[in-house]
């Protein structure tokens, strides 16, 4: 496998790398011989044990100069059949074999039954593999795929085999690409179009397919990431998703605790844990208490969560839940709100109390005693023009975004790839702005594709180029190519941001693909800077990712990628080295991997709900957030997370500054009209209210209850200094007092 010490795939005895993906023609096979002639050239010793190319021509030319070793000829029942050669690869003896189809299942007479069985003979013999496999073959996650469906998976290899794999790379193609290719003839021959579109193809199995297996790429991802050494250097929980704890104890609020927990777990696609604390070891506990700690599991187990019990003895209760989270990776802790007849005294232990003071990187959700109002809100519509809403009915050109984890994944490559295709299928096809950064394949991509000549701009005394937007406009092609998504214009021109441009495009009617990195998503910069140390600058608003008809992931592995960077491929040799100590490392590359996939698995999934819901714009949201902010730096990063949680729960999402009559410095007057505008780039209501009677608590609350929302988030508050602050109240306290109708979500003070 390809490391960043410079050594190759293949140096290292029976190594495994497999491509996966959601279906038949996503290019799993091609892409596996590109890697392997890739290989090739580098020296590595690599042939060709079983490769079925299925009459495609652009995969059948992917072999070129590969070595080829002879198939086995089988005879069974009047038929031959043909299958790998074990026998020849093992006397062949080469450093990488390339095998093909790894669930196939072997014609009887062969040494065994499987061919993942095969693969695995020869990983024991030392010899390293290249294989494909579809998501739905992977025993475990075909159930799923039989659910989504409803075709018998018969197929399968076990899951032990991704695990053992070095690298799991997945190919993603989205469900209108897949079934144009189908329509193009070049999956099936087309006596069989007609009736793959109508079963297998439907647009919704396809859609289904795909999240499964991003989203069980992204699981391996952060096991991985998790079990490497170097994750210890990133504090705190690094992935995307989602894992939730609820901690409970007495029987008659536990069941609507872990009912909340499981609802937001399935909402949010997280893992749920239930935590439960008794007085001792459970072996000592009364007949009555086990009694009740069997009921709690049962409970939780009604709930698919994993109980959870930790004994008490004699340590806070606090204490105990936050080492718990911070064992289980948990990103948010569940915890009842205490009833009214139980007082917040400072002289008996208050686990929330404890939480709030010494959490780090874990949100903390406490769930009100009462039940909150249920009735339902109308969806509000902006009548902005920075938001999502309302855009998609002015813009006449269909946009397409090209997502990858870091620089070099190979992002313009695919989208200069794909262009050749479109051109020979009849679309006119040209260039608004490709950045190649010196790399040599991604030029020789360009090819003889037309490109509109930049602009050039005088800004003290320098020249700059930037993309001529207007000649793109009176030149009309169907699709334009934009790189570099994230990109800022340089002063003097019409628009700030080139988003803004592409933007402008797509009201012309102009079809747009472009590209852009994970870390420049506007809702992870505090992730992304809490993984790297690096504050991403340049940053596109999520709204702008939403108008995309189609989010295509570019998925490369940590080694890969180190392999390309070390090859001189991404940046030029005099920055490779620092690259590697910084942004390249391997646990800052696998976490953007993770993000990336989870990102795009997301989006696959929002889309598939409104598919489901056609009329959506006629449905109402049941669900309304508050988040309470100042107009401190730290209140973006909350706007941030707020809008995340709004975003998955399909929630309405309102802002609120509270603000004293004290006088703002100019300072603090910028900062608010910087949280401000963020709010609006989240589509979020945005209210600036005047303390009621100096009281920014009792503001909050009443806020709430004047716009019946269902969740209120606020920011961890800072621990207090010295006995007099401790006794100070704060507006927090308030809330946890009288709020009690809301489910109040403090987000971590160092949470990502």
């Amino acid at each position: 496998m390809a490391s960043n010490t410079g050594e190759v795939f293949g140096s290292e005895p029976g190594q495994l790398k497999i491509f996966i993906g959601a279906a038949p023609g996503v290019g799993k096979t091609y892409t596996m011989l590109r890697e392997a002639g890739s290989l090739r050239a580098r020296g590595v010793d690599v042939v060709i044990g079983y490769v079925d190319v299925r009459d495609r021509p652009e995969t059948a030319a992917q072999i070129g100069e590969l070595e080829i070793l002879p198939r086995k000829k089988i005879r069974f029942q009047k038929r031959t059949f043909e299958e790998v050669n074990i026998e020849a690869i093992i006397e062949r003896d080469p450093d990488v074999v390339v095998i093909d189809e790894l669930a196939h299942s072997n014609a009887p007479g062969s040494m065994f039954p499987k061919r993942y069985m095969d693969v695995e003979y020869l990983l024991d013999q030392g010899i390293s593999v290249l294989t494909t496999v579809n998501v739905q073959h992977i025993r475990g996650i075909h159930e799923e795929a039989e659910e989504i469906t409803g075709i018998p998976v018969r197929e399968l290899i076990p899951e032990s085999l991704i695990k053992r794999a070095d690298e799991v790379s997945v190919i993603d193609v989205t469900p209108e690409t897949l079934r144009q290719r189908l329509r193009d003839g070049s999956i099936y021959p087309s006596d069989r179009v007609d009736q793959a579109l109508q079963n297998f193809f439907r647009k919704s199995n396809l859609s289904g397919l795909r999240e499964l297996a991003l989203r069980m790429v992204a699981e391996d991802v952060d096991e991985r990431l998790e079990r490497s050494y170097s994750r210890r250097k990133i504090p705190g929980p690094v992935g995307a998703r989602e894992v939730i704890m609820v901690c409970v104890s007495h029987l008659p609020r536990a069941a609507k605790l872990i009912q909340r927990g499981h609802r937001m777990a399935m909402r949010l696609k997280a893992d749920l844990y239930v935590l439960s604390i008794c007085s001792t070891v459970e072996d000592s506990l009364s007949e009555r208490d086990k009694a009740s700690l069997t009921k709690l599991k049962e409970l939780a187990d009604e709930y698919d969560g994993e109980f959870v019990v930790e004994p008490r003895n004699d340590r806070k209760i606090g204490d105990i839940i936050a080492k718990a989270a911070q064992r289980l990776n948990v990103t948010q802790i569940v915890i009842g709100q205490p009833a009214p007849d139980r007082k917040w005294e400072l002289w008996r232990e208050n686990p929330i109390r404890y939480l709030l003071r010494n959490l780090r990187y874990t949100d903390l959700r406490i769930v009100g005693w009462r039940d909150p109002p249920g009735h339902p809100v109308k969806v509000w519509k902006s009548n902005g023009s920075s938001g999502e809403t309302g855009l998609h009915q002015r813009l006449k050109g269909r946009l397409t975004i090209y997502v990858g984890a870091a620089p070099g994944v190979g992002k313009t490559y695919k989208m200069l790839q794909d262009a050749h295709d479109w051109r020979k299928r009849g679309w006119d096809v040209v260039i608004g702005l490709i950045e190649t950064h010196g790399r040599q394949e991604t030029a020789d991509q360009i090819g003889d594709l037309e490109t509109v000549p930049k602009k050039q701009l005088l800004l003290e005394g320098r020249t700059y180029e930037e993309m001529d937007v207007d000649a793109i406009v009176r030149r009309k092609p169907s699709i334009v190519l934009i790189d570099e998504l994230a990109h800022t214009n340089v002063p003097g021109c019409v628009r700030e941001k080139r988003y803004q441009d592409i933007q402008y495009i797509l009201e012309h009617g102009i079809n747009v693909v472009t590209a852009v990195n994970v870390q420049h998503l506007e809702s992870l910069h505090d992730k992304v800077e809490h993984i790297t140390g690096v504050k991403v600058r340049e940053r596109v608003p999520d709204w702008f990712m939403k108008l995309a008809r189609e989010i295509k992931l570019i998925d490369v592995t940590p080694e890969t990628l180190q392999q390309r960077l070390v090859e001189g491929r991404i940046y030029t040799k005099d920055k490779v080295e620092r690259a590697l100590d910084n942004f390249f490392q391997t646990a800052h590359l696998a976490a953007l991997r993770e993000l990336a996939l989870l990102e795009v698995a997301d989006d696959v999934d929002q889309r598939i709900d409104k598919a489901r819901k056609s009329d959506r714009l006629n449905s109402v949201r049941s669900e309304r957030i508050l988040v309470c902010v100042n107009h401190r730096p730290h209140s973006e990063k909350l706007i941030r997370r707020g809008w995340r949680l709004a975003d998955r729960l399909d929630a309405e999402l309102w802002v609120l500054v509270v603000s004293l009559d004290e006088g703002m410095s100019q300072q603090d007057e910028r900062d608010l009209i910087k949280v401000q505008r963020l709010s609006e780039q989240f589509d979020a209501h945005f209210l600036n209210k005047p303390a009621v009677n100096h009281n920014v608590g009792a503001t909050i609350v009443e806020t709430a209850m004047e716009l019946e929302v269902s969740q209120l988030v606020a920011g961890q508050p800072l621990a207090p200094k010295g006995l007099i602050s401790r006794l100070k109240s704060n507006p927090l306290d308030y809330v946890l007092d009288h709020a009690e109708f809301v489910d109040l979500h403090i987000v971590a003070y160092e949470r990502d």
